[in-house]
């Protein structure tokens, strides 16, 4: 596994992040388990999670995990977005919809649909003290190694209520430091010597290249953290179909197999070459991790990749002319390319990363 030494809090990590979104929701407890320790076996050793994530079910499922391996694993967690209150009757019909998705994977985008979703509640200095307590009794340890605002408003990142409540987590030794996972605009604010935020955390694709920007405004000592990597799968597929001349860049580059799987081994090696932080992925599936791994291990550099990202963007820009409305976001089902060999790949029945 290769390392990023992550000044914040003076450790070298795993490149690889694990995104804990699904543990609870998409996936029970055991099956939770059996896959943060596969990934940890792997080397890896970040771990994000949030009291939002899994139905509100995540942070109790890695905090069993992370309890018997403390001091080897880094867990960031988050304030500022809740778990939906979940009647009664879905909870008891969880494990069901499980085994139903499993059974018949084109059921997942209606569970999808029918799940209530997280929401945004306001930052405040008792928010901020009584979530910290309520996660790290859920993580089962008495301290974070990150504390990320969760989708703040930039007016929040800068009231000194927030300020000073978060100056008093880090000095109470409740988080090791202080984050902030949210839009491009709040990691822009976040960059500002004079906040106490030494990381960001933010999605970064092809067609949303907003690690770029916050590099070109970062001073010394901050980390990133990306996420977002295969959103934009469907509207790369789109663009490939449409402009042969980019299959055609990527043939040259050595990218090999369906159309599909060449889009997805391009986005993964897009993510590692843009950032040399940590890149959070979902992992559920053996294939996954191994498909993750192996692209850590083998991708191109940034400038390699450079031409094709210049192509993309003139694509979008062309179907948006808008610059400020939103780019496709569909978050398609599909299994990527396993190894950049050469060899023609066949397709593979679907299942999300």
């Amino acid at each position: 596994m290769k390392l990023v030494l992550v000044e914040a809090i003076g450790a070298q990590v795993s490149r690889i992040g694990f995104g804990c979104a699904s543990l609870g929701s998409r996936v029970g407890t055991r099956k939770g388990l059996e896959t943060l320790e596969r990934a940890y076996d792997a080397g890896i050793s970040w771990y994000d999670v949030s009291p939002s994530y899994g139905d509100g079910m995540a942070e109790s499922i890695l905090g069993e995990f992370a309890a018997r391996k403390r001091n080897r694993v880094y867990v960031c967690t988050k304030v500022g977005m809740r778990p939906p209150a979940t009647p009664a009757a879905m909870r008891l019909l969880k494990p069901l919809s499980r085994v139903a998705v499993a059974a018949l994977p084109a059921l997942k985008r209606y569970a999808s649909r029918v799940r209530p979703a997280p929401y945004k509640v306001p930052l405040s200095a008792e928010l901020i003290t009584t979530s910290v307590e309520e996660s790290l009794r859920r993580l089962r340890t008495d301290y974070v190694d990150v504390l990320a605002l969760h989708r703040p408003a930039v007016e929040e990142l800068v009231r000194e209520d927030v300020v000073r409540a978060l100056e008093r987590i880090v000095q109470a030794g409740k988080a090791r430091a202080v984050s902030i996972a949210g839009d491009l605009a709040a990691g822009m604010k976040g960059l500002d010597k004079s906040l106490p935020y030494r990381l960001v955390q933010v999605a970064n694709t092809p067609f949303e290249p907003n690690l770029e920007t916050l590099r070109e405004r970062a001073s010394p000592g901050k980390s990133f953290v990306t996420y977002g990597t295969f959103a934009c799968l469907a509207q790369l597929v789109a663009q490939l179909n449409e402009r042969p001349e980019i299959p055609s860049a990527l043939h040259g580059l050595g990218y090999r197999g369906h159309i599909t799987d060449i889009a997805a081994a391009f986005l993964a090696d897009y993510a590692f070459a843009s950032n040399p932080g940590v890149t959070l992925f979902s992992m559920l599936h053996r294939e996954h991790l191994d498909f993750n791994l192996q692209r850590l291990g083998n991708y191109p550099t940034r400038e390699q990749l450079d031409s094709v990202v210049t192509a993309l963007l003139e694509g979008a820009r062309r179907a948006d002319p808008m610059p400020n409305s939103p780019l496709s976001r569909k978050k398609p089902d599909v299994v990527p390319l396993r190894e950049n060999s050469g060899e023609r790949i066949k397709p593979r029945p679907s299942s999300r990363i």
